[in-house]
C-alpha cells in the first residue's frame, strides 16, 4: 500500500527528490511509449531503478510496467511533462505525469483522448491550471495535500497512481526496467488551445502561417511592439514615436533618446512601486491594479531603450529579439494580450526554423 509519505521516501532513496518526471500510460504498449518519447525500443538495455541516479546528465528514460500501466521515469529531465509527448501518449490510454525540478518548477498533468485535460503547477495550482477539462484532476486529488512541501512530490505520484492504475510499490521497484536514450521530441507549431484560434483566420496571421520563416521575425517583432505600446497606453507617447524611427536619427540624438527612455523606465518603475504600497493587498484581477499599468509602462520603456541601443553606434535593420522582455507587460485576458501571445508563439516557431 503506497502513501505520499512512502512515495516521498522512495524518491529520497532513489535520489530523485530534486528533479524527476514520472509518467504513466494506462493500457499502453511499452515499445509504442518509448517511440513517442523519442527513443528506439531496439536500443533498450536492462537497468535497475536505483541505478538511474547515476545518469543525471543523460537523456535517458527508464521504462517498465506496473499493473495496467506503462511507467516512464526520467532523472533531471522533463520530456514526459511536455504536451508534444503527453497528447500522443494519451491516445493509447489515459496518461498522467508528475514533474519537478530544483528551480521550484513542477507540473501535474492529466491527458486523455489526445488532449491535455488538466495541468497545473503543484506549488501554486490555483493560479496555473489549464486544459480542456480544468476540473479533471479534482476527484483524483481527494485527501492529498499538495501544500505540504515535505510530501508534495509523493502526493503527486499518488495522483498519477490513481489516474492510471500504476503502483510504485516494491514489486515495481524490483523491476524489470529497460533504459533507452531519447532525443527531444520537436515542439508543436501551435499547442492545444491555439490551433483553433479565430486569430489564425485573419491577417497578418494567415500570411505568417503560409510561410513561417526567419524572414518574418522583423515584422513579428514590430507587430508585438505595437501591441505592447497600445496595451501600456504609450502608442502616441513622443518617446515611443521617436523610437520607431530611431534608425533615421543622427547618432547623437539616438544616444539622447536611449538616455531619455532609460530615465522614463526608472521613473515609471519608482512610481509604480509607490502606488502599489497604497493599494489593497487583495485586488483582483491583479492586472487591473492602477499600479500595474505603470509597471507595464516601465517595462515597455525599458524595451524601447533596448531597441534604440540596437541602433548604436550605427543603425540596424529592424528590432532586436524583444518578445521575451515584453511578455511580462502583456498581462490580462483581453483581445490585445491574446493577440500578443499568438504572435509570440509564431515568432518562436520562426526563430526555431532559423
Amino acid at each position: 500500500m503506497t502513501s505520499p509519505q512512502h512515495l516521498q521516501a522512495l524518491l529520497a532513496d532513489l535520489g530523485l527528490e530534486q528533479a524527476a518526471t514520472f509518467t504513466a500510460v494506462h493500457g499502453g504498449d511499452e515499445d509504442a511509449v518509448i517511440r513517442l518519447f523519442g527513443g528506439n525500443p531496439e536500443q533498450c538495455r536492462p537497468l535497475r531503478l536505483e541505478e538511474l541516479r547515476e545518469h543525471y546528465e543523460r537523456d535517458l528514460i527508464l521504462v517498465s510496467r506496473s499493473g495496467p500501466a506503462v511507467v516512464v521515469v526520467e532523472n533531471n529531465n522533463h520530456q514526459g511533462s511536455r504536451e508534444e509527448v503527453l497528447r500522443p501518449l494519451s491516445r493509447h490510454g489515459r496518461t498522467a505525469s508528475a514533474y519537478w525540478n530544483v528551480n521550484a518548477l513542477s507540473q501535474l498533468t492529466l491527458a486523455e483522448g489526445g488532449l491535455i485535460s488538466c495541468a497545473f503547477e503543484m506549488i501554486a495550482p490555483e493560479h496555473t491550471t489549464f486544459g480542456a477539462r480544468p476540473g479533471a484532476w479534482q476527484p483524483l486529488l481527494e485527501g492529498l495535500d499538495l501544500d505540504d512541501y515535505e510530501t508534495r512530490w509523493g502526493a503527486g505520484l499518488m495522483a498519477v497512481e490513481r489516474a492510471t492504475g500504476a503502483r510504485f510499490d516494491n514489486s515495481w521497484i524490483l523491476g524489470p526496467h529497460r533504459a533507452v536514450e531519447i532525443t527531444r521530441v520537436p515542439e508543436s507549431l501551435l499547442g492545444q488551445g491555439l490551433i483553433d484560434s479565430p486569430l489564425l483566420k485573419r491577417e497578418p496571421f494567415i500570411s505568417y502561417l503560409a510561410d513561417l520563416r526567419p524572414t518574418l521575425l522583423k515584422p513579428m517583432r514590430r507587430h508585438a511592439l505595437d501591441l505592447a505600446l497600445a496595451h501600456a497606453g504609450l502608442h502616441e507617447h513622443p518617446l515611443a514615436v521617436a523610437t520607431l524611427t530611431a534608425a533615421a536619427l543622427p547618432a547623437g540624438e539616438r544616444v539622447r533618446l536611449r538616455e531619455d527612455l532609460t530615465a522614463a523606465h526608472d521613473h515609471a518603475h519608482t512610481r509604480a512601486r509607490a502606488m502599489l504600497i497604497g493599494e489593497p493587498e487583495n485586488f483582483g484581477p491583479e492586472w487591473e491594479r492602477p499600479s500595474h499599468l505603470v509597471f507595464r509602462q516601465a517595462i515597455v520603456f525599458g524595451v524601447l531603450a533596448q531597441c534604440v541601443a540596437a541602433h548604436l553606434p550605427t543603425p540596424t535593420d529592424g528590432f532586436p529579439d524583444i518578445l521575451g522582455s515584453l511578455d511580462t507587460a502583456m498581462t490580462g485576458d483581453g483581445a490585445r494580450a491574446h493577440e500578443f501571445w499568438m504572435v509570440k508563439y509564431l515568432h518562436d516557431a520562426a526563430r526555431r526554423a532559423a
